[in-house]
């Protein structure tokens, strides 16, 4: 090959790997020399990348990232990840703004506990929160650390310092990462149903024995629930009863089980049937455990779909019809409400994604689900007799 070629093709490579290294820049996260003051800390973050989150903290590290297109914990048994968390977290490092920036030594990045987790040799204070963001084929977006929060003289917070990888150089940024959860089981997703107690139309609790023991429930929407087959001096605890109608509401946890570990058989435990008006039932398993000398508040959760009864036609005859007074005007069907099918779809998927699981309760929460029938009763108080004037 002769010299001019030689010379020309490798000045044609130098042009290419010129505007790939400025591609690569331009994509890349980076703080810029015109964004340090009152500019964005990093620049071109590019969310929907983000693939996985790293968290690295002196409480253990927590690994976020995708798995079939769904976010989930994967520290902690690929559970579901609290999305809405997760966005408001992304959301604050990219609004962060850049209030100050200097070089500093290795004993000054200790002060401002800028140092990295695994830094040997160095005191635990000294040391940051490393979050480390990935794209799907685990190139790195960035790598930061977040620092000692900064006090005004008021003494509330000034901002916080941050350093970027393993760069000498600090930023001190408008927002605090302080309160950045750092445990695992603080990323879940701790909505787990959120049922109304008037959508309630009957609950059945039954023993893993096969024993009926109790049966509540209300004829129609808007009726008090009431206690079946109540024993002969005894009467039904209203507030009980109201409790155990709404346990479904709001119904959070606090953590979930390793699914690889061996689940009691759900043939040997009792079981609380909800039965709702639409047709959706879901029967839930409670059970107490004993792990390292606590109390462990378990559930499990199935869920299935029978169609109602279809409501009586009216009748056809006008004769036949109920004239209709003006404190009883027809109420209009909802047009919103899901069809048969549409609930039918939606109990088999959600069935699919919960009965895998047993979810760990907070006490209180696992207290509504009545497994004894006399927490719902008491003794019927006589009155006591007029005395005679």
């Amino acid at each position: 090959m002769k010299p001019k070629t030689m010379l020309f093709l490798v000045i044609i490579l130098g042009i290419f790997i010129g505007i790939s290294f400025l591609i690569q820049q331009m994509q890349t996260p980076s703080v810029s020399e015109t964004s340090r003051l009152g500019g964005a800390l990093l620049e071109n973050l590019p969310v929907n990348d983000i693939a996985a989150v790293t968290i690295n903290s002196e409480e253990g590290t927590v690994q976020l990232g995708k798995v079939e297109e769904q976010w989930v914990v994967k520290s902690r048994y690929n559970f579901p990840v609290d999305f809405k968390k997760l966005i408001d977290f992304v959301k604050k490092l990219k609004d962060a703004k850049v209030g100050r920036t200097f070089k500093a030594s290795e004993a000054s990045l200790a002060r401002m506990q800028l140092l990295p987790q695994d830094k040997e040799g160095a005191e635990k204070d000294s040391k940051g929160v490393q979050v480390r963001l990935e794209g799907a084929e685990s190139n790195l977006i960035a790598d930061i650390i977040t620092g000692k929060v900064r006090e005004n003289e008021s003494g509330a917070s000034g901002g916080q310092y941050i350093r970027m990888g393993d760069s000498d150089t600090v930023y001190l940024t408008d927002q605090n990462f302080k309160y950045m959860t750092k445990d695992a089981k603080g990323w879940l997703e701790k909505e787990l149903l959120d049922i109304k107690d008037e959508d309630i139309q009957k609950v059945i609790y039954t023993s893993w024995e096969g024993q009926k023991a109790y049966t509540v429930q209300r004829e129609k929407k808007g009726e008090d629930p009431i206690l079946v087959n109540v024993p002969e001096g005894r009467t039904s605890k209203k507030s009980e009863l109201t409790s155990l109608m709404g346990s479904l509401s709001s119904l959070r946890i606090d953590d979930v089980e390793n699914p690889e570990d061996k689940q009691t058989e759900k043939t040997k435990l009792d079981k609380l049937t909800y039965f709702l008006f639409n047709g959706m039932v879901y029967t839930l398993y409670p059970e107490k455990k004993f792990k390292d000398n606590a109390d462990v508040h378990c559930l499990r959760v199935e869920i299935a779909y029978q169609k109602p009864p279809e409501k009586e036609k009216p009748p056809t005859d006008l004769s036949e019809a109920t004239p209709v007074t003006d404190d009883k005007a027809p109420v209009e069907e909802k047009k919103d409400e899901k069809t048969p099918e549409e609930l039918a779809f939606e109990a088999e998927n959600n069935n699919k994604k919960m009965s895998k699981w047993t979810y760990i309760l907070p006490k209180w929460k696992y207290e509504n689900f009545v497994t004894n029938i006399d927490e719902l009763l008491e003794e019927i108080k006589e009155e006591a007799p007029e005395e005679a004037e």
